[in-house]
Formats: C-alpha cells, structure tokens, sequence
C-alpha cells in the first residue's frame, strides 16, 4: 500500500529533519503508520522508507539496489561518484577492503591516545575562559585533526582542510569548497606519488578495481569522501550528545560520576539523535517491495532515523535507555555500506564525552545561540556553552 495524497507528494526530508526532535520522530511516526513506503514528488521524486525491516532488507540487497549515482537527495555537488559508498560489487569490496586496515579496531586504538590528547589541547584553549562555542572550538576541529592523523598531512594542511569541510558541512554543493578540496588532494596525490608513505593515501594508491590500477579521479574521490563523511557525521554526533546531555542532567551526572557506562549511553543517544538521518538507492531493475511494485531507476530513501524509532524494533523508542539491548541500530547504516569509519567515530565521541564531562562539568548551552542546519546530516553550526572557569 502507498499513500496517494497530498502529504505524501509533498513530503520533504529535509524540511522534517530541520524540525525539533519530538516534532520529527512525531511525524516519523505517523507516516510509519500510515504506509511505510511513500512516494514524493520533492527533489525530483522518490520513494521514501520508514519502517526498520524493509529499510533492513533494502540496504542489504545489492542484486536489486545500487548506491551508483549517488546515496544521497538531492545529490551532492562533486564532479564524481564517491567510492567506495558509491559504489556496487564487485568494485565495492575493492576498493573498500585494502582500507578497511586503517579503521580496524585495533587501528583506531593505537590512535585513542594521540586523540586524547588533540582532545585535551583544544579544551584547554578555552576551558579558562568560562565560555566557548562548542562546536567550532571542539566537536568540528577535533575530527578534522584525526582525518589529518590518518591522512598524514602536517597541522598547516590539516587548518586548510577544516576550513573547506567546514564549508561543505553546511553546503555539500558549494562549488568553491569542492575546488578547495579537489586542488588539496590533488596536490596530496602528486606528493604520495613521488614519496609513498605508511598512510591512508598510500594504501589508496595501490589500490586495484578490475585489475586496473586507481586512478588519480578515483583517488581524489576516495580522499573527499572519507575526509567529509569522517568530519561532518562526527562533529555533528558530538554536538547534538552534548545538547542531549546539557537537557537531561541525571544522565549526564550518571555518566560523569560513572565514565564506564558512556560507551553504551553513546550507542544509545546515537540511535535517538540518528545525526545521518537517510541516504539512498536506486533500483538496477523492477523490484517489489511490499505489495508495490517498482520500476527500474526509482530512487529508494531509507530513512535511518525512522528505523532508529521503529516501535516494532526498539521498545519505547522515545526513551533514552542506555542500558538497552539488544541495540541494533542503523546509526552506521546497515549492509555492505556500513560505515567504514564506525569504530573511529566511536572512539572519538567516547573521548569527547568523557573529557568534557571531567573537565567542562558544569557546562550550560545557551540556547538561544545554538545554529542548526540540515544538510547530508542533521547539523549543529553553532553550540555556545558558558561554565565555571577550570
């Protein structure tokens, strides 16, 4: 069954996730109820998903549904398809597999203490002040300088690099910033050429897709994707647990006073913030979904957070339950296109929630300062706080 009403046709994701939270997950909810797959005419047309199982069952489906041509509506502006997220099988795992060493568990973990310490540098710029912007001065720049860690660039690159990923956090099709970070890695391709390293850039460089070696498009491609896709999920992770947090002050206590339990109340405030909120795919061939049948071309949005909410799945999914489980939630994605970066991010948050907690304890946002914006994720710009002076 699909709805074939005005609401229907005119639902825009953007324009609900750009909502409060109880106003998204409210509408969410009501569409989930009504028919849980919809078509819009917005950006184009497509079809929209809102319940956990068939969101499950699109993501995992690879014969059926493709990721070329973009995983995102409307597109984002590079001149180029993203691999690997934009990319099917068998390329997919080609390109995807020789990077996978980079962000491994154990990769990452040899990375939690220089991380710590970037974390502890850039609260210390201002944790004497009494007031700072969260976002700009911890939760956007610290992603950046981990990407740079990985990247092996120097901290001048890595200033150049959170200038344009700033930008495109707020405009994926800002035509100025895709240049500044195509001119960027660019220039990076041309160094790890003449000088390989034992970095990320290196690794893609010996990458093999159809036993042909990656060319310096793709390499370019691979660079933007994992750079942006590393800072902007991130720092909007961040900012929007630490809004959470600053609303519920038992939690937050709960967490200072036990720092153990934040590995699991992050998985849990993920799953009810969902920061990426849907991507998308696009249908190789007619394929039923439900009892509605759909052609070949038709664009498909999974809607994550909705299957975050999904009554079915998670009981009482307006509840933060930190103590939940199981927890199977799409934060990451779900499928063969889960995210890459998965383990990093969760390194990183438990970080930052742990550090800002010890060292910022008393820390209060000023609401009225707050700057969102919706874009590829659901955006904090602007996070001022004030606190007592360390």
């Amino acid at each position: 069954m699909t709805i074939d009403s005005e609401t229907g046709k005119n639902f825009d994701h953007l324009e609900v996730f750009d909502q409060q939270q109880e106003h998204v997950l409210a509408e969410l909810a009501t569409r989930r109820s009504e028919c849980p797959l919809q078509h819009t005419d917005a950006h184009g047309g497509f079809w929209a998903l809102f319940d956990y199982s068939t969101i499950s069952e699109v993501a995992r489906d690879t014969e059926h549904f493709s990721s070329i041509g973009g995983v995102v509506i409307p597109p984002h502006g590079f001149p180029m398809e993203l691999p690997p997220i934009e990319a099917d099988p068998p390329e997919h795992g080609q390109f995807r597999g020789p990077m996978l060493r980079h962000f491994s568990p154990a990769a990452v973990e040899k990375l939690a203490g220089p991380m710590r310490e970037m974390v502890v540098e850039l609260i210390g710029r201002f944790e004497t002040k009494g007031v700072a912007d969260l976002a700009k001065e911890l939760n956007i720049p610290f992603p950046g300088m981990t990407i740079g860690l990985i990247m092996g660039v120097s901290p001048d690159e890595i200033e150049k690099l959170k200038g344009w990923t700033y930008k495109l956090m707020l405009d994926l099709s800002d035509l100025e910033a895709i240049g500044e970070a195509l001119a960027f890695f660019d220039d990076l391709y041309t160094r790890r050429v003449a000088e390989p390293a034992d970095d990320f850039p290196s690794t893609v460089l010996e990458l093999v897709i159809n036993d042909e070696p990656v060319t310096h498009e793709q390499f370019l491609a691979i660079m933007a994707m994992v750079t942006f896709a590393g800072l902007e999920t991130t720092a909007n992770s961040a900012s929007h647990i630490f809004d959470v947090l600053d609303q519920q002050p038992e939690l937050r206590k709960l967490l200072a006073d036990q720092p153990d339990r934040i590995p699991n109340a992050i998985e849990e405030l993920l799953r009810y913030i969902s920061p990426l909120p849907a991507s998308s795919r696009t249908t190789k061939c007619p394929v039923d979904l439900g009892d509605t049948q759909l052609g070949a071309g038709e664009r498909i949005l999974m809607n994550w957070m909705a299957a975050n909410h999904d009554p079915v799945e998670f009981e009482s999914p307006g509840t933060i339950d930190i103590d939940r489980f199981p927890n199977r939630h799409y934060v990451f994605g779900a499928g063969p296109h889960r995210c890459l970066g998965l383990h990093l991010a969760r390194v990183q948050l438990r970080i930052m929630v742990k550090e800002v907690l010890a060292r910022l304890p008393d820390y209060e946002i000023e609401r009225t300062g707050i700057e969102r914006y919706i874009g590829v994720t659901r955006g904090i710009a602007a996070l001022p706080i004030t606190f007592t002076p360390s």
